[in-house]
């Protein structure tokens, strides 16, 4: 079965997600002047990586597939997530047809491209068929044992390639759409691929399946399941960032709010251990407005600006060391997909891979806030006084990272207001670039005395990008 496999969050998620939290200082309106830090919040470094999405059906031109991995080159991103469908890879019981997927793990080992696969989509033959309408690949195995032995089959016959890094069983599984069982089905066929995983290939991290939302009751019942078999096998806890785009009332600012720090995080620690956090698809879609008219609030300068307030909160939790990139280029209009038609437009690039602005704005913030392998990112908060020099602030944020090298990356911005701010560094730098969402330095820098940037006007929803170097 040929498919293009597309993230669709059509539930209500507004209702699902954490509750916007009520503004803080940071994002009141205040007086010309005011300083508008609370207490300083401590500094704290971690891992950060990053990956781009993209599914190609079973059987594609692999010098299409190398041309697509040549963008990943550009920004600087070499790891690859998508789909091997069971459907596709055991069409028939005990019939396996890994040829092509054989020729694709090989190109992507001479492109420098790691692969993060997630392995799902139910073999027809082996579904529980329980629709009318005789859809199967959402389904849950009839028999888990079929999938134990599809698990253990290829994971045997990939353990050679060591440029597959991890192994992800499902997706988006905490949906109808997605997944048309329960949760205990799930944690059943959880645990058994993820034994099956382990067994044939222990080198291999295993990552539960990416939730669409930061689901705390799944993960606790999946991570609980054979008295914590699932929680102790597991290595990465992943979920979903498309906010808005779907939910399109909750600000990406607002996700990770309290019900995500203060329900969500307890738990999967409680459930799972204490496991990396990892954003593992997030993405905006430019969608033409009505009758194909420009849409402002959907532009592709709004997605640019969405990517840079996004990177700066996602990379800014304490918890989350992973973003995934949806996707690398827009589909094509011929092509069908699952889901709205805002599927259509999430890509970095249009369908016949001219750029658009928001490639550029990745690529220089993968440039700015990837510490390198092995290295860490320096989240500093604390390190900044932010005050209000003219006009009124409405939704404030403002986010300092501090790379190896010691560099200094602050990205700015007020959803709401225009005002005038002066920065000041808790530690100084010799000189400040100032970054456009295009990748270009800009020419007007504010005035910068080697400590305090001075004079940064902002324009409601636009984010300002500098670079501090020691």
């Amino acid at each position: 079965m040929t498919r293009l496999l597309l993230p669709l969050l059509l539930l209500p998620l507004a209702a699902c997600a954490p509750t916007p939290p009520a503004p803080t200082p940071a994002a009141a309106a205040i007086d010309s002047a005011a300083a508008i830090d609370s207490a300083p919040a401590a500094s704290f470094d971690k891992p950060v990586s990053f990956a781009i999405l993209e599914d190609w059906d079973k059987d594609a031109d692999l010098a299409d597939v190398a041309r697509d991995f040549a963008l990943f080159r550009e920004l600087d991103v070499t790891t690859w997530r998508g789909s091997f469908g069971w459907d596709d890879y055991e069409p028939e019981r005990g019939r396996y047809d890994f040829a092509w997927l054989h020729r694709f793990v090989e190109l992507a080992a001479r492109e420098g491209i790691t692969l993060r696969p997630y392995v799902g989509y139910t073999a027809e033959w082996a579904a529980a068929g329980r629709r009318a309408d005789g859809q199967t690949w959402n389904d849950p195995p009839r028999d888990v044992a079929d999938w134990r032995r599809f698990v253990d089959t290829l994971a045997r016959a990939f353990a050679r390639h060591p440029t597959i890094a991890s192994w992800e069983i499902y997706n988006e599984e905490n949906t109808k759409l997605w997944w048309d069982g329960s949760v205990e089905e799930f944690a059943e066929v959880m645990r058994a691929g993820a034994e099956a995983f382990d067994a044939a290939d222990s080198t291999k991290a295993i990552l539960m399946g990416g939730t669409v939302w930061p689901d705390v009751d799944w993960v606790e019942t999946v991570c609980g399941s054979g008295d914590g078999a699932v929680g102790r096998r597991v290595d990465v806890i992943p979920f979903h960032v498309y906010n808005e785009t779907w939910p399109d009332s909750v600000a990406v600012e607002d996700y990770l709010t309290e019900g995500y720090r203060e329900d969500y995080l307890p738990t999967v620690d409680r459930a799972c251990g204490r496991k990396p956090i990892w954003a593992n698809e997030v993405g905006f879609a430019t969608s033409p407005g009505p009758g194909g008219r420009p849409n402002p609030r959907t532009s592709e300068r709004a997605q640019a600006n969405w990517w840079a307030r996004a990177f700066a909160t996602l990379l800014a939790d304490r918890r989350v060391e992973h973003i995934g990139i949806y996707e690398i280029k827009d589909q094509r209009q011929n092509t069908a997909v699952i889901g709205e038609a805002a599927n259509y437009w999430l890509g970095l690039t249009r369908a016949d891979r001219t750029k658009k602005l928001a490639f550029h704005t990745v690529d220089l913030l993968t440039d700015l806030l990837d510490p390198g392998p092995g290295a860490r990112l320096t989240v500093a908060p604390g390190e900044l006084q932010v005050r209000v020099a003219a006009g009124r602030a409405g939704r404030l944020f403002h986010h300092l990272f501090r790379r190896p090298d010691g560099r200094q990356v602050l990205l700015v911005w007020d959803k709401t207001g225009d005002p005038t701010l002066r920065l000041t560094l808790a530690r100084g730098g010799r000189s400040a670039t100032e970054w456009g969402l295009d990748g270009a330095a800009v020419r007007a820098v504010p005035a910068f005395d080697g400590r305090t940037l001075d004079g940064v006007r902002l324009t409601a929803g636009e984010v300002r990008i500098f670079e501090i170097r020691p």
